[in-house]
């Protein structure tokens, strides 16, 4: 996931634009049209669907290769932000964006519930690595009260964000900003 670059920097933006950019399928992948007879060119988009409380960013730290028979640790480092909009890679705003403003639902979804009130994240929690692909050591950043801490085995000290923004991030997780309950229609009493 680090071949996600924005002017030269690997940013998370950046590996989740990767992620959801249409890709053209091979010759050899032509869906069959039943209408026409003719196998079509076609294009292939992943996209998010609906939206957890929690998002966790796993990032690819770790090469394995087979072929080249040979194993790495990738240091490079990966721009992320405090704040992500997780809009931008919605099915919905995909699907508006190529088609316009009609709509389109899935079944099983809610029809009165709007992922796009809720797409706003906030990071909580970074886990770092340090070392090599064989031995190394995991530390954690939490976020409580708006403060910020290392999570090194037994020691638990107050950073600053400028720490944590350094820190080459392996993994992420960012929490929805709202919260969007609807309760049942049911009550259950006891």
């Amino acid at each position: 996931m680090l071949s996600g670059q924005r002017g030269g920097i690997s940013t998370l933006m950046g590996c989740l634009d990767r992620f959801t950019r249409p890709e053209r399928l091979g010759s050899d992948q032509k869906f069959f049209c039943q209408d026409c007879k003719v196998r079509q060119e076609s294009l292939k988009q992943m996209s998010i669907r609906k939206l957890p409380l929690v998002s966790c960013f796993h990032i690819k730290r770790f090469e394995h290769s087979s072929y080249r028979n040979m194993s790495r640790k990738i240091d490079r480092y990966l721009q992320f932000p405090l704040s992500l909009d997780m809009s931008p890679y919605l099915s919905s705003t995909i699907l508006r964006s190529r088609f316009g403003n009609r709509i389109f639902t899935y079944s099983g979804d809610d029809p009165e519930g709007s992922t796009e009130l809720s797409s706003e994240f906030e990071l909580f929690a970074v886990v770092t690595h340090t070392g090599k692909l064989d031995a190394g050591h995991y530390v954690t950043y939490l976020r409580l009260n708006d403060q910020w801490y290392k999570c090194d085995d037994a020691w638990v000290t107050r950073v600053s964000e400028n720490v944590v923004r350094a820190a080459q991030a392996y993994m992420m997780f960012y929490v929805q900003k709202r919260f969007h309950y609807k309760a049942s229609e049911k009550l259950v009493t006891s």
